[in-house]
């Protein structure tokens, strides 16, 4: 049975270098976490930085890419680079909590929508997120860097995934853990399986 794995995470992270060697070896792609059709108007709702906008906007993407991942797995395992869990993460930052847990129920989102068999949350500490942001020599998103350097998005996403009933699979990249990128992607590996054949992630 093919399998949807979500991996979520902090903005410079490595989130997407331990996605893109996940999908390498199982030889499918990491999918956007925007539907193709929605590209140039997230151009749109960035231009704007309005926050509302910004929830609506991803909450429908969501909804688009559950259907999009729904046909995708019927063919091989489907690979998402973020997903409505980093939607509702860093709105209850920009938003508050009370008033996305309201959408969230209202929607019934946690039914509505098809979810990973395992979510692979990735993460690092401040100085490591900071270091690398700034490495990129380029401007602060405003929807997302800035939120991460701002905010502890790390206990927003924890918030977030107490809402759902997934699998959570974690995996420290901060500098300080002196673990290369081979390492952390074997460990990843491995939870991961441990996950989907039935055992712990620990």
């Amino acid at each position: 049975m093919n399998k949807f794995i979500a991996f979520e995470g902090l903005d410079a992270c490595g989130k997407t270098t331990l996605s893109s060697l996940f999908a390498k070896e199982k030889k499918a792609v990491v999918h956007s976490a925007v539907v193709v059709e929605a590209l140039e108007l997230r151009n749109i709702i960035d231009s704007y930085q309005s926050k509302e906008s910004a929830l609506l906007f991803f909450l429908l993407n969501n909804f688009l890419k559950s259907h999009e991942i729904s046909g995708e797995l019927e063919s091989g395992d489907v690979i998402l680079d973020r997903y409505i869990f980093s939607t509702l993460a860093y709105q209850t930052i920009m938003l508050e909590e009370d008033t996305v847990k309201k959408i969230f129920d209202a929607l019934n989102i946690a039914k509505k929508i098809l979810l990973p068999d395992v979510i692979v949350f990735v993460k690092a500490d401040a100085e490591t997120i900071n270091s690398r942001i700034a490495a990129r020599n380029g401007t602060a998103q405003w929807y997302g860097d800035a939120v991460t350097q701002n905010n502890c998005v790390e206990t927003a996403y924890k918030k977030i995934f107490q809402w759902f009933d997934i699998p959570i699979v974690e995996i420290d990249t901060s500098e300080k853990c002196n673990m290369s990128v081979e390492e952390n992607y074997q460990l990843m590996k491995d939870r991961i399986d441990c996950v989907l054949s039935g055992g712990s992630n620990s």
